[in-house]
């Protein structure tokens, strides 16, 4: 939801009380009637309209931080974001000490060694139990890195990913349209977008260029790197 009924999620406290305590009641009493059953809590708010509501606002919910009345854009987590670039590229990041194909969200602790990526966007130490161990804002670092890092790069051009299997199998500019948009944002282009992408592999030095630019441009769009 972007922020919690009590925000910080961690600071229950009489002089920072619930925004909507009515809410807050209904929800733990339905929790506690399911059995403390977590999958039947998180189903609900998935369920509800609140939860499906649109990131675009009104003139009259513009402002609102606290009601829940829109949905906030929010920057993917360090381990969402590093797991999510390697389902785009079809290049799994790689880690010490832990098995292959292991993803960023199931690594043990902080303590895992990766090439930096985990560390700049925001990933906890975990020597707190405090929320605001966890950083999710977004900044120069993180653009720059996004844009010329390693981890993108080398995703990339790994010559087992997603890019060099598409050229390899001699598949169509649209056909490769289409997978890097279902890879990256989970969607078909649009008409204009299929042009537009068209027109630069069409333009492009040669095909594998092309396509690596295409996805990198997707990669660092604002669909791909929020939740929205």
């Amino acid at each position: 939801m972007g922020r919690g009924i009590i925000e910080p999620v961690d600071d229950i406290r009489t002089s920072n009380p619930p925004t909507n305590p009515e809410l807050l009641d209904a929800l733990t009493k339905d929790f506690v009637e399911s059995g403390f059953n977590l999958k039947h809590i998180m189903r609900t708010i998935a369920h509800s309209r609140t939860y499906q509501q649109s990131i675009k606002t009104n003139k009259w919910n513009k402002a609102d931080k606290i009601n829940f009345s829109h949905a906030v854009a929010r920057r993917l987590t360090a381990e969402q974001l590093l797991d999510a670039i390697g389902v785009a590229t079809g290049s799994r990041p790689r880690f010490e000490a832990v098995p292959k194909n292991f993803r960023a969200v199931q690594l043990p602790d902080s303590k895992v060694k990766d090439d930096g990526f985990l560390k700049l966007f925001g990933r906890p130490e975990r020597e707190t139990s405090c929320e605001c161990e966890r950083t999710t804002e977004v900044s120069l670092a993180h653009a720059m890195n996004l844009i010329n890092g390693p981890t993108v790069a080398d995703a990339l051009i790994d010559p087992e990913g997603r890019i060099a299997k598409l050229v390899k199998t001699g598949s169509d500019d649209r056909t490769v349209v289409e997978e890097l948009y279902l890879a990256t944002l989970s969607r078909l282009p649009q008409e204009n977008e299929y042009a537009v992408a068209i027109e630069h592999l069409a333009n492009a030095e040669s095909k594998e260029e092309g396509t690596q630019d295409l996805l990198w441009a997707l990669i660092n769009s604002p669909a791909f790197l929020f939740n929205r």
